[in-house]
């Protein structure tokens, strides 16, 4: 019997192929020693034989220039992920896309195709999106990568200039899409979107900065139905489109408002130059609450910060409190987007009945509108402790910073001892507890460590190290036994002996000098303790960041 063509050309390229793909493959245009020469290659090789574990491609440095489609790959889970990493880190790896979108994802709906992580690749550019997902498409990744202004579209048909497009059914599994940096193409004949997203949700989106160079949205989200968006700690920064419209809702730096419902959009810092058409927020929706905007700061130079749609003259629903306002020559928020808007937070509260914890001030960033614009705050700015109803997944700030128990508006955590971990029981079932007094800032002489809830006149060794996640004794936190865990690096330790009532203070004046700004410093109580579940006969405390 005569095979058709296309099955026989399957046969002979499986022929050259072993089993079905799992473990660590480079990709290498050289080829040295059986590498895959492109990402095209390494794509059709685990279309063709399918894949029964994770498969990791490391990616030689080097400038590479191709279209990849990819079709579902048989075998693809959450478990038998797919990751394209770049093997010595961001910016070695310079992908271009060719006659189209640098990634097309390609999905059915009998089989979905999904789980592929790309990590520290540089998209440079491409006549097309940089990575683009039809219906069922999911459990996407992107991490850790940059995206160069310069993704247009050239096909026919197409109405948009995207990075990151997906389209959907509503059922898929969403993406996640964290510690990049984006730069949207500016507007030319096409609208132009940082992540154009219709009909998910699931998304989460954090940890991103965000350059808006004169496009018309950042982030578009259209028809997610009652799927909840998280978007947290994400930078935004640059200009938008400046579109002549008297809608302050056509040019945003996130869209939020067409039939979407339940999204969370908190701790992000917004410093933008906005056209009078412009706003930061777009929010809106239909019967239930449609966006929680919580925590955020917004320095909108120009524009409207919250933008809120209006059905019959009715606002739609939305939460909204714990943000910082400072709007020089714009607006705080709007009901409706062709009406004028309100100019001070006092009328913004009486407008929307919302924002009553919120606070109007210059955030004093450090350079903000400079030509590398630095977003942090400085030691006497204003958004300290201001947040609120931080939802307790947004437990890091934008550079990986705890947040604490009253954490700051804004993507960035400012000077602040966050206790994090937990500590184990020892004599009596009770468990030490580390705390402090005093003002936590760079020149405070009163603040203090404290332990509490410690075994009586015992010893106790009071632990402070530069890191929470590495020691000389391995990786952290590392258990020792009952339940009871070291948190911090051991870098540095004092002796103390326990009071009668299980307590000791000791006093830890901070230093004035600028230089330790930014520092971190982790701490922790360790009690010699009989009653204690550990082998070695210690409890603990939880541990403490001091952030600087």
């Amino acid at each position: 019997m005569q095979l058709p063509l296309p099955a026989l050309a399957a046969c002979l390229c499986t022929a050259g192929l072993s089993a079905q793909l799992s473990g660590a493959y480079l990709i290498d245009p050289s080829g040295a020693g059986g590498a895959f020469t492109s990402f095209t290659q390494a794509v059709n090789a685990m279309f063709v034989t399918g894949i029964n574990g994770a498969c990791e491609f490391a990616v030689a440095p080097g400038a590479y220039t191709e279209s990849v489609l990819v079709p579902p790959i048989p075998g693809a889970s959450a478990t038998n992920s797919i990751t394209f990493r770049s093997l010595l880190g961001p910016g070695t790896v310079l992908l271009h896309g060719g006659a189209g979108d640098t990634f097309a994802l390609l999905g059915v709906a009998f089989q979905h195709n999904r789980s592929i992580v790309w990590d520290g690749i540089d998209f440079t550019g491409a006549a097309g999106h940089a990575i683009s997902g039809t219906t069922f498409c999911e459990d996407m990744e992107i991490r850790n990568c940059f995206f160069a202004s310069g993704h247009r579209s050239t096909a026919a048909g197409e109405y948009r200039h995207c990075v990151i497009v997906s389209e959907n059914s509503s059922s898929e599994i969403g993406w996640r899409v964290h510690h990049n940096t984006l730069t949207l193409s500016n507007y030319t004949n096409r609208t132009s979107y940082g992540i154009y997203l219709s009909n998910g949700g699931d998304w989460q989106i954090h940890h991103n900065r965000i350059d808006l160079n004169g496009g018309d949205h950042g982030l578009w989200l259209i028809n997610n139905n009652t799927r909840v968006d998280s978007i947290y700690d994400n930078l935004f920064v640059g200009t938008l489109h400046n579109v002549s419209s008297s809608y302050a809702n056509s040019v945003c730096a996130i869209r939020a408002d067409i039939s979407n419902y339940q999204n969370y959009i908190t701790h992000n810092t917004f410093a933008v130059t906005l056209p009078a058409s412009g706003c930061c927020i777009a929010t809106g929706g239909y019967s239930a609450v449609q966006n929680y905007i919580y925590g955020n700061v917004f320095l909108n130079a120009g524009g409207t910060a919250i933008v809120v749609g209006t059905s019959s003259s009715t606002a739609m629903p939305f939460q909204c409190d714990g943000n910082l306002f400072f709007a020089p020559g714009g607006e705080l928020g709007r009901i409706g987007a062709n009406v004028a808007g309100a100019t001070s937070l006092a009328a913004w509260q009486a407008l929307s009945g919302k924002d009553a914890a919120s606070v109007e001030a210059d955030p004093l960033l450090q350079d903000p509108f400079g030509p590398v614009p630095d977003l942090r705050p400085t030691a006497s700015s204003p958004v300290t402790g201001v947040a609120v109803n931080t939802p307790a997944y947004v437990d890091t700030d934008y550079a990986g910073r705890l947040r604490d128990g009253a954490p700051d508006a804004g993507a960035y955590e400012s000077t602040s001892l966050a206790l994090y971990g937990s500590g184990c029981p020892g004599t009596g079932g009770l468990v030490p507890a580390l705390s402090a007094t005093g003002s936590v800032a760079l020149g405070s002489a009163s603040f203090t460590f404290e332990l509490n809830q410690a075994a009586p006149n015992s010893i106790a060794l009071f632990m402070g190290g530069g890191s929470r996640t590495l020691s000389l004794l391995g990786p952290l936190p590392l258990p020792i036994g009952g339940g009871c865990t070291l948190l911090q690096s051991l870098d540095a330790n004092l002796l103390f002996l326990t009071s009668p009532t299980g307590t000791i203070t000791v006093p830890f004046p901070l230093p004035s000098a600028s230089t330790l700004s930014g520092l971190d410093l982790f701490f922790q109580w360790a009690i010699a303790d009989a009653g204690s579940g550990s082998p070695i006969g210690l409890t603990t405390s939880e541990a403490g960041a001091l952030q600087l």
